[in-house]
C-alpha cells in the first residue's frame, strides 16, 4: 500500500506539552531559591582517644562543626560573633577572647555578657591592639584602634548561637583554666597571631600565665585558620547588617528632613502669598495698612533667606566642604567682638549684656570666625529668651589645656527632657514657637564646634536660666577625651551655680515678704512669714560647689 508522504505526521505522545519550560516571574526580580533550614547542632559522642594525632584531629573537627553551627544559626550577626569568640575562649581554656584586624580601618572586637562591666574586656582589647603584629612605624602612625563591644546572650536563656558554646566543655588540655578564673582573680593575657589571615591576631585572658607554645598547642595553625575563616564570614555579615541599618536610618532621616524643610518653606510662603494677593487685588485701601503688609512680607522673605542660608551651611558641613582656618586666637578679642555686635540689640530689649574675659594673651585653638559665629548664635538666643531687665553674660576662661566659653542667661531654663533634643534639626520647644528662628542654629553650632575638635553642650535649671558651654583646645591640640571630660566638669559647675541662683532668689523673695509684713494686717493680704522659702529645688549630693 503506498504511503502518502504529505499526510505523514509525527506521533503525538499522550500527556506531553508543547513549548519550553520557563521560570514565571516578574522581570527584574531575582529568582526564588528554595529555603534550606539549618541542620541540628553537632553533638560529640566520643569520650576518649588514644593517639595524640587522633585527639588533635577530633578537636579540629569539634571546632569546625561548632563554628559552622554558629554561622548557620538564625541569630543576629552580632550574637554569632560573640558566640565564635566564646567558642575560641573555651577551646583554649580562657575566660575571654578578643580579635584585632587591619582592614580599611584597624579595629578590635571583644565579647561581653549582657549587664557585664566592659572595663575588663576593654583592657584585653587594648592590650591586644598594643601588642598586635604590625611595625613600629604603622603603630605610631595609626594610633589606638577603636574597640567594639560585642554583646551576646549567654546562660540558660541564651540564643542558639551563644548556647551551643555553653552546652558543655570541649575536650582540650586547658579546660582547667576556665574553672580557675573565679577562684583566681589575677588576669594574664596571651596573643596568637594568624599569619595566614593577614594582620589578624587573637587575644585571650587566662587565670594563670600561659606561654606562646602552650597556646599554639591548644589552638594549632589549622584550627586557627578555620577560626579566622569563620570570624571573617561573620564579621562581613555584621558589617553588611550595620551598613544596611545605617542606610535605612539615613533614608528615614532624609525623608523627615525633606518633609520638614517643605513645611518650613510652605508656611511662610502661604502668608507672603496672602499679603501680596490682598495688595495686588486692590483690597487694601489704607496706605498705612498696605505699608504694614509690605513690611511683613519683607520680614517673611528675610526669614526664608536665613533658612536657605542655614540649609546651605548644613549641606557644607555634611559634605565636609567647610573651609576652616584653625589656629590660635585671643579669647578676649573674640568674646569682645561678639558682645560689641550684639550690644545694640541688648540695649533695645532692656537686657544687661556683660563679659568676663581673660587677658588678651590667653589663646584658644580654632577658626576664630567660626567661633564668633557660634558665640553670636548662642548670645542672640540668650537675648531672645531673657526677659527685659535680665542679664546675659559671655565668659571666657582657660582651664589647663582647654579654653571654655560660657554664655549665661536669666531665661526660664530648659526642661531636662528637652536639653538633648534642642540640638536636633528644626527642633523647637513648644512655648518658643512665637520666637523667630529656623531651628537650625544650634545643630549648626554644634557641628561647627566638632569640626574644630571642640564640643558644645548646655546646662540648665528650670526657673533659673541656661548656660551654653563651648570647650575648645587651648594653645595646642588635645585629645577628644580631654575635651569631653572638661565639658562634663563645666556642666556640673554651671548646674550648681544655677541651682544656687534659685536659692538666692527665693531667699531674697522671702526677705522682701518679711519686710512687707505690715501689709499682712490689711484685709485680703496673706502673711507669708519672714524667712519662709517656697518650692525650693533640692541640690543633689553630687553637686558640690567647686573649690
Amino acid at each position: 500500500m503506498p504511503i502518502d508522504a504529505g499526510r505523514l505526521t509525527a506521533p503525538r505522545i499522550r500527556g506531553s506539552s508543547q513549548g519550553f519550560m520557563t521560570d514565571q516571574r516578574s522581570g527584574g526580580l531575582p529568582p526564588q531559591v528554595p529555603t534550606i533550614a539549618a541542620p541540628p547542632s553537632f553533638v560529640e559522642r566520643r569520650r576518649a582517644l588514644r593517639r595524640t594525632e587522633d585527639r588533635v584531629a577530633n578537636q579540629e573537627k569539634l571546632l569546625l562543626a561548632r563554628a559552622l553551627d554558629v554561622l548557620a544559626s538564625d541569630a543576629p550577626a552580632e550574637e554569632r560573633l560573640a558566640g565564635l569568640l566564646r567558642l575560641l575562649a573555651r577551646t583554649v581554656g580562657a575566660r575571654r577572647a578578643a580579635v584585632v584586624a587591619d582592614g580599611v580601618e584597624r579595629r578590635a572586637a571583644v565579647a561581653v555578657d549582657p549587664g557585664e562591666d566592659p572595663i575588663e574586656a576593654e583592657e584585653l582589647a587594648a592590650w591586644l591592639d598594643a601588642h598586635g603584629p604590625r611595625s613600629r612605624a604603622r603603630r605610631a602612625a595609626a594610633g589606638r584602634a577603636p574597640i567594639s563591644f560585642i554583646v551576646g546572650a549567654s546562660g540558660a536563656d541564651a540564643s542558639p548561637a551563644a548556647a551551643l558554646v555553653e552546652d558543655g566543655p570541649l575536650e582540650s588540655p586547658g579546660d582547667e583554666e576556665a574553672s580557675a578564673v573565679a577562684a583566681r582573680p589575677v588576669r594574664h593575657f596571651a596573643m596568637l597571631p594568624i599569619p595566614t589571615a593577614g594582620e589578624v591576631a587573637l587575644g585571650f585572658e587566662f587565670a594563670r600565665p600561659v606561654g606562646d607554645a602552650v597556646l599554639a598547642e591548644r589552638l594549632p595553625p589549622t584550627m586557627a585558620r578555620h577560626a579566622a575563616v569563620a570570624l571573617a564570614l561573620v564579621t562581613n555579615q555584621l558589617a553588611v547588617e550595620r551598613e544596611l541599618a545605617s542606610l535605612r536610618a539615613r533614608d528615614a532621616e532624609r525623608t523627615t528632613f525633606v518633609s520638614t524643610v517643605a513645611h518650613e518653606l510652605r508656611t511662610p510662603l502661604t502668608g507672603l502669598r496672602g499679603y501680596l494677593e490682598l495688595i495686588l487685588g486692590g483690597q487694601v485701601l489704607d496706605p498705612e495698612i498696605e505699608r504694614d503688609f509690605l513690611e511683613r512680607s519683607r520680614s517673611i522673605v528675610s526669614s526664608m533667606g536665613d533658612l536657605v542660608g542655614d540649609l546651605l551651611e548644613l549641606s557644607r558641613l555634611e559634605s565636609g566642604t567647610v573651609n576652616l582656618e584653625v589656629g590660635p586666637f585671643s579669647i578676649a578679642e573674640a568674646g569682645s567682638q561678639v558682645a560689641a555686635n550684639l550690644l545694640p540689640i541688648a540695649i533695645d530689649r532692656g537686657i544687661r549684656l556683660t563679659t568676663s574675659l581673660p587677658p588678651r594673651l590667653r589663646v584658644a585653638t580654632g577658626d576664630r570666625r567660626r567661633v564668633e559665629q557660634i558665640l553670636t548664635n548662642l548670645a542672640a538666643n540668650a537675648l531672645k529668651f531673657t526677659p527685659a531687665g535680665g542679664n546675659v553674660e559671655i565668659e571666657g576662661v582657660v582651664h589647663g589645656v582647654v579654653a571654655t566659653f560660657v554664655v549665661r542667661d536669666d531665661g526660664e531654663g530648659i526642661p531636662a527632657d528637652e536639653r538633648s533634643r534642642i540640638f536636633e534639626r528644626f527642633q523647637r520647644m513648644a512655648d518658643h514657637e512665637r520666637v523667630s528662628g529656623t531651628g537650625l542654629g544650634l545643630p549648626i553650632a554644634r557641628d561647627l564646634a566638632r569640626q574644630m575638635n571642640a564640643d558644645l553642650d548646655v546646662a540648665s535649671v528650670t526657673g533659673a536660666g541656661s548656660a551654653f558651654i563651648l570647650v575648645l583646645p587651648g594653645p595646642a591640640d588635645v585629645d577628644p577625651e580631654i575635651i569631653q571630660a572638661s565639658l562634663a566638669q563645666a556642666i556640673d559647675r554651671e548646674e550648681v551655680e544655677l541651682e544656687e541662683r534659685i536659692v538666692r532668689r527665693a531667699i531674697e523673695s522671702a526677705g522682701q515678704d518679711g519686710a512687707n509684713g505690715d501689709e499682712a494686717d490689711l484685709p485680703g493680704v496673706r502673711r507669708a512669714g519672714a524667712g519662709r522659702l517656697r518650692a525650693l529645688p533640692s541640690i543633689g549630693p553630687n553637686h558640690q560647689r567647686p573649690a
